[in-house]
């Protein structure tokens, strides 16, 4: 079953810019990813709403792509608060 995946995290746009372009997912979209946004709350903070296939795919996603890519942008980037919800409704117009 898909998944709502909802993060949120300290960071800059120009941080958040930096991670977009070398994951790249326009050009070489995650297995399991079905829609992707990102939101500068205020703050210094910045939230992801993402939808997933499943779980397993996110997971697989953050080890294998998301962690590597932010280490490289700033190391010392503060771990997200991240909250993954089993969807009961899914539309795609």
């Amino acid at each position: 079953m898909a998944v709502v995946v909802i993060q949120e995290f300290e960071g800059t746009v120009d941080e958040y810019n930096a991670v977009t372009e070398k994951l790249d997912a326009e050009n070489n979209p995650p297995s399991g990813l079905i829609v992707h946004s990102g939101a500068d709350i205020g703050g210094g903070k910045l939230r992801v709403v993402d939808i997933w296939e499943s779980q397993e795919d996110f997971q697989s996603f953050v080890q294998n792509q998301l962690v590597p890519a932010i280490a490289e942008v700033n190391p010392d980037a503060p771990q997200a608060e991240i909250q993954v919800h089993e969807l009961i409704d899914l539309v795609k117009p």
